[in-house]
């Protein structure tokens, strides 16, 4: 287990959390919010289920304790390339956040709770100085969500996303 909440467990995924990552991350809007290709098959599930179970160094998925099942999943990955360059990070130590969570549990504070103990570890534990998290400049509900949990503007920037050129919002939460 990676870390433990009042109401989730953040661990690695398991091959018993299939069934319940295919009910969240087949959505066809959380497909479109995130940048993905939809995955409307199992198979096409199958191909990022492992990509985050086997692959990805730092994917957890979130189990919400009440029912034991998984309601998304939360990765942390080293900063883009790209954003290693600006000024404001240079010479600072960061990690950068992606994350999803079922429709069904949005708005019940469940990935606020989630982010907030991922961020307490990495400041706290791990040292970082900063946290970065990115989005799509259409995806209304993840600028809404990082604002709240008090992440800040760093640059907006056109970026290549999948053959197309797609605007891209990257903010940071600075350690207090």
């Amino acid at each position: 287990m990676f870390l433990e909440t009042s109401r989730l467990i953040l661990r690695k995924f398991r091959e018993e959390d299939f069934a319940d990552f295919c009910a969240y991350a087949m959505d066809e809007e959380m497909c479109r919010m995130m940048g993905n290709d939809l995955m409307d098959t199992e198979e096409a599930a199958r191909v990022t289920f492992d990509w985050l179970k086997d692959r990805e160094e730092r994917s957890y998925v979130l189990i919400l304790k009440e029912t034991g099942r998984a309601i998304g999943n939360l990765n942390i990955t080293p900063l883009p390339e790209h954003l290693l360059e600006l000024p404001a990070l240079a010479g600072k130590e960061g990690k950068s956040l992606s994350f999803c969570i079922s429709r069904q549990y949005r708005r019940q504070g469940l990935m606020s709770e989630a982010v907030e103990a991922v961020a307490d570890r990495l400041f706290r534990e791990e040292g970082m100085d900063y946290i970065h998290c990115g989005y799509f400049d259409f995806n209304a509900v993840s600028r809404a969500f990082q604002e709240k949990l008090g992440f800040t503007h760093l640059i907006t920037m056109p970026i290549e996303f999948k053959g197309a050129e797609v605007i891209s919002v990257e903010n940071v939460l600075w350690k207090k």
